[in-house]
């Protein structure tokens, strides 16, 4: 059996062949080299996306929009969101990258076990716990989300604004997940180590 050839392009780090456009404006190329810096490493979501410079800067305009200062959650509160839509979602891209986000975010990587498999045995407070809730809700059933879930969230102490970014906060990342998973997207093997 011959050698196989190591894959290149898209093809090194997804299932996907996408055409590298090279058009990334000064915008996004600070950007794209200002995670790199961060990580330490360029996250294989971000190198996907940053294959065509329209496709990345209407995902990060997304981002944003979710991490405005006046959002209402928190960095902790908007990671233990997305580490738990991924776990709900099945994405072992998203969890790797989220759980590691999570550990960093607290310093505990046993709490980023515990939300990656089963939030409800995680040591949360009863308003994580009621958000993450009724996030799993609209990630799974949320045709039937009641003004009861909504009061819910409302008891716990979160006002309508921050109720929206909570929703919000949960579709993108249901979006990132599916993304992740139809285009094949290998774990970023630098995610796996950090903050352990």
């Amino acid at each position: 059996m011959g050698r196989e050839e190591p894959l290149t392009g898209t093809r090194a780090y997804c299932d996907l062949d996408l055409q590298e456009r090279d058009n990334l404006d000064q915008e996004m190329t600070t950007l794209v080299r200002g995670i790199e810096k961060k990580y330490g490493f360029m996250p294989n979501f971000v190198k996907l996306f940053a294959t065509d410079n329209r496709r990345l800067r209407v995902f990060m305009e997304q981002y944003m929009e979710l991490m405005r200062p006046d959002s209402g959650l928190t960095q902790f509160e908007h990671e233990l969101i997305a580490l738990v839509s991924a776990a709900t979602n099945g994405c072992v891209y998203c969890c790797a990258h989220h759980g590691a986000l999570l550990r960093g975010e607290t310093g505990d990587p046993m709490l980023a076990e515990y939300v990656a498999r089963n939030y409800r045995q995680a040591d949360l407070s009863p308003r994580h716990m009621t958000m993450l809730d009724f996030a799993v809700k609209v990630l799974t059933d949320a045709e039937n989300i009641t003004a009861e879930d909504r009061q819910a969230l409302r008891d716990a102490g979160f006002d309508d604004e921050q109720m929206w970014t909570v929703i919000s906060t949960a579709s993108f990342y249901a979006a990132a997940n599916r993304m992740s998973q139809a285009a094949g997207l290998k774990v970023t093997p630098g995610y796996l180590s950090m903050h352990r």
